[in-house]
């Protein structure tokens, strides 16, 4: 199948996904300060803001499933267990399911992370017409921490993508170049 149809490149690029999804949530979640403003402590966490919380969540949830997914890409990679005991119709449907899988997680995690730079971008700016103030002069550390957040985010989305290219690859080589979406004749 060459570079593209091997297990151990989709591993490999899920591992890393896993990782740079592991460190965008540590990273936010374990992101801390105090401050005080007008003789008041004021802290900020993740739970500040409600876009950085669906970051943990989304960015959870996708880890969970590339580690299910880095499962079978292990599976598959062993010669005696890889063969599907089903036969080649259902290997098909697998395919599929991975394939808008792949993609959908892929959407969805740069969609957070966009929305979060959007909430960050509002913190570093503030927004004079409506009263906002700068929040990042004065939680420098956090909003340093946040943005290291953002850019593993960044590379996650980016290693999902490459994922969800692979699991196109990996799912259209099963089908007939000669007619439109009818599988391969073994």
């Amino acid at each position: 199948m060459g570079f593209f149809g091997d297990p151990r490149t989709e591993g490999i690029l899920r591992f890393c996904a896993i990782i740079g999804l592991i460190l965008t949530v540590c990273l936010l979640g374990f992101d801390k300060q105090t401050t005080q403003i007008f003789h008041v402590d004021k802290k900020a966490t993740f739970r500040s803001l409600r876009s950085l919380i669906v970051i943990m969540y989304v960015n959870s949830v996708a880890a969970g499933y590339n580690l299910l997914q880095l499962c079978k890409c292990w599976i598959s990679a062993q010669p005696k267990l890889g063969a599907s005991k089903l036969g080649a119709h259902y290997d098909i449907y697998i395919f599929w399911i991975s394939f808008f899988l792949d993609q959908a997680i892929a959407y969805v995690i740069f969609a957070a992370n966009t929305a979060g730079v959007e909430a960050a971008l509002l913190a570093i700016t503030g927004a004079y017409n409506l009263q906002w103030m700068k929040l990042c002069n004065r939680f420098t550390r956090f909003c340093f921490q946040a943005g290291g957040a953002f850019l593993c985010g960044y590379a996650a989305s980016l290693t999902m993508a490459a994922i969800s290219f692979i699991s196109a690859f990996n799912l259209f080589t099963h089908y007939s170049p000669s007619h439109f979406l009818r599988p391969k004749s073994k």
